[in-house]
Formats: C-alpha cells, structure tokens, sequence
C-alpha cells in the first residue's frame, strides 16, 4: 500500500511540477513588467475537416473563442499525421494562449507537447487523448466503454432474433495508432469474445476512409449472404455501410425479418434521424461540443491562473450526461465523459449536440 500512495503523491508531484512550468511561461508572457501579454490567440489543429464530426470540433472552438474576445486560428491535417506534427511545429510557433488538438497519432505528438511546455503555451486534447507528454487539460469519453455497450446491444439484439446470443457480426473497425478508436475495438471485440462464444466476429480495417469501409463492406455482405450484424466505429461510415446494403438490396428497417442489425458510435445528426427514424439499431454518443468548451474552460479558470486542473467528479448539467470524472492519466489531467444511448425517446432532448447544431447552430449535415 505505501508503495501505492508514493505513486500516486510522485504522480501528483509530477502533475503539479508540469503545470507549474507552463504556468511560468505563461506568466512570462503576461504577468511581470514590460513582458508581452497573454496572446489573445487559440491555436487549433484538427486531424480532418471531410468529416462532419470534426466540422462541429471546429465550429465550436471558434464560437467560444469568440464569446471570450479571443481569435481563432486553425491548421488541418487532412488525416496525415506527419502534416499534423508540421501544424503544431507553425502554431507554436505564434506562442498562442493555448494550443488545442485532437490526435491523429496518440504516441507521435508527445515530443511536441514537451516543446509547447518550454515555450510556455499549455496544451488542450479533446476527443483522442495522448498516451504521455505534457497535456494541461484532455476531454475525451469512455471509448471503451462505448465499445462495450455497442457489443451488448448487438448481443441483446441477437438473442431477440435467435432466441440465444449467437450469429455474425462485422466489425468494421478504424484506424488503431489513434488511442480512442482502438479502445472502441477493444471494448466490442473483447465482450463480444469473452461473454458471448457463439457469436461470429468478423473483425476488418478500414483505416478512417470512405472507399475502405465502403469495399469492406460491400465485400463481407457478397461472401457473408447470412450476416446478422455490422458496427461501426463512428457514424461517419455508417453512411457506407447503408449504401453497401443498400446497392446489395440487403437494407431493411427495424423490425423487417431481413433487417441486418446496425450499430455505430457518435449520434451525429445523420444517426439522429436514423435513430427515429428506425433505420439504425443503436447510436452511443459523445459531444464534441462539450468536448472544446469543457477544455477550453479547464484552461481558463486553472492553468493560465498557474493552478492545476482538480482531480475529482465533474458536473456540468449544459450537457445531455451532465456527470464526468476529472482523473490522472499519462499526459495529465483527462475529464472522460461518459457514453450513452441516444433513443426514439430522448432523441429530442436539446441539449444532445446534434440539436445543437442542426437547430441552434442551422447547420446541416452531408453524406460524412
């Protein structure tokens, strides 16, 4: 026990010594006489803007940046990793109040968060954490556990169908050196195999790309002519898998006795519809809103004030789940929100994020 407790004081020791260090950057930059102000710069850098999802990342940043009198200013990867490294290498260098990112690479970027520290710019993740560096402030959902209810859902669904939980299902999983997407693969694969044996997984890549999940899938439905079940990681290919059935004539409501269950990570607004529409079988959500606000806040109230982001329950009724746990990780302080079920029944409720954005926001979403 006691070499627990010195873990977890050197880890907080640690913590406190990180924050502290991008705390004194930033009061160089601000505090002492003659020194240049705290920048009125957020630096985002996003892993794509083809996607709806990260559309909204984007879209929210800039609207809260906005409501605080700060500027916004943005770089896309365009889904290449080393553009990403290269982006944050050009934002760090304007020393902007805070740099914030969702990663492409969970390892690739941590050097970097260390030269973010030396320059004293605090660094935010959201949506996929880092595995280690020097992070002042990461949200992030349980994907794991999103995997896992997504799994329990099919299984549930499976044993209505049969009368027991067996049959196939395709696990159309994305790319794995993002830290988030391998918990999602983690959590289905793993309930899937050790609670449920006689459940078929067919487990296949489609690497974050539209043509891939569209020929994965397309494929399986050619040599699977008797399979029960398909997942997706995200709802941004949930719109390839509906048109690979869709072109096999294999895609049927809820309910049809031909249906082929579907289930996928997200609730975007396209997976609203379908949701009420009863075109898709489940939908677990997490609130990219939040996701930006909720950092952007930690960053505001704690670290540019030289404190360390409270470890601990975290409330926040703005939001659908309202209830979140701020805990230590590798790279630092990570708020994980956790994952529910968007229904027919709470489709409505405004606070999910694609009423947000579809009825507040009046944006609308495309085919990603």
């Amino acid at each position: 026990m006691s070499n627990i407790m010195n873990f977890r004081l050197s880890r907080r020791a640690l913590l406190a010594s990180a924050a502290a260090g991008a705390a004194a950057g930033v009061m160089a930059r601000s505090g002492s006489a003659g020194a240049q102000e705290l920048s009125k710069v957020v630096a985002w850098e996003t892993p794509y803007l083809g996607f709806f999802f990260f559309v909204v990342l984007q879209e929210a940043l800039k609207r809260k940046a906005e409501s605080l009198g700060l500027q916004f200013v943005g770089k896309d990867a365009n889904g290449d990793s080393n553009a990403q490294v290269n982006d944050w290498n050009s934002l760090l260098l304007q020393k902007p109040r805070y740099l914030i990112s969702d990663a492409l690479d969970s390892e690739l970027l941590i050097p970097l968060t260390k030269k973010a520290k030396s320059l004293g710019v605090p660094v935010g993740m959201v949506d996929t954490p880092l595995t280690g560096g020097t992070v002042a402030a990461s949200v992030t959902f349980d994907n794991r556990q999103s995997g896992v209810m997504a799994a329990e859902k099919t299984a549930e669904l499976l044993t209505k169908k049969y009368g027991s939980p067996k049959g196939s299902v395709l696990n159309n999983y994305g790319s794995l050196t993002a830290v988030a997407l391998r918990n999602r693969k983690e959590g289905f694969e793993e309930t899937l195999q050790s609670k449920y044996k006689d459940i078929e997984i067919i487990s296949r890549p489609q690497n974050n790309q539209h043509e891939e999940a569209l020929a994965v899938v397309s494929a399986t439905l050619r040599e699977r002519p008797d399979l029960d079940a398909i997942h997706m990681p995200t709802d941004i290919f949930v719109v390839d898998a509906r048109k690979a059935m869709e072109t096999q004539k294999r895609l049927f409501p809820v309910g049809h006795e031909k249906h082929i269950i579907l289930t996928s990570i997200d609730a975007s607004p396209n997976a609203l519809e379908w949701v009420k529409a009863g075109e898709i079988d489940a939908d677990i959500a997490q609130d990219p809103i939040a996701y930006v606000e909720i950092v952007v806040d930690l960053l505001e109230q704690y670290t540019l004030k030289g404190q360390l982001v409270p470890t601990g329950p975290y409330e926040n009724k703005k939001y659908f789940w309202e209830k979140g746990t701020i805990a230590d990780s590798p790279s630092g302080p990570l708020l994980t929100i956790p994952p529910y079920f968007l229904t027919k029944e709470n489709a409505d409720d405004p606070r999910h994020w694609a009423n947000v954005v579809t009825k507040v926001w009046k944006m609308e979403q495309n085919a990603g």
